[in-house]
């Protein structure tokens, strides 16, 4: 099961307009409700400003996994690059160090 990531103040996090989940034992909220999978290589492909940057990025989101529905940031054996998402989530000391790679967008 999945649930919606919340951040430090219990609302549920937003990136780019959609919602973010993660696994979660007791979650509320089966994968199938997030539609259809769409390429997270091409929607980053799309909106980052910066063509020289995409190796960057591209590490940055090395979890992150885009559906119709909201973002799914799966944990299989720990995260590869848990900076956005604990970032987001106010995690482990993240809340004020925004990913650098953020500024290569031009959406967000």
């Amino acid at each position: 099961m999945i649930r919606a990531a919340k951040n430090g103040c219990a609302s549920d996090v937003i990136f780019n307009g959609k919602k973010v989940y993660h696994d979660w034992e007791h979650g509320d909220t089966h994968k199938s409700q997030l539609g259809m999978k769409l390429c997270t290589i091409k929607w980053i492909e799309n909106n980052v400003t910066d063509k020289s940057k995409l190796k960057e990025v591209m590490n940055l989101f090395s979890d992150w996994q885009l559906y119709e529905n909201g973002w799914y940031v799966p944990y299989v054996n720990g995260y590869k690059n848990e900076h956005l998402f604990y970032y987001l989530t106010q995690m482990h000391g993240y809340s004020g160090v925004r990913p650098n790679e953020l500024k290569y967008f031009n959406c967000i």
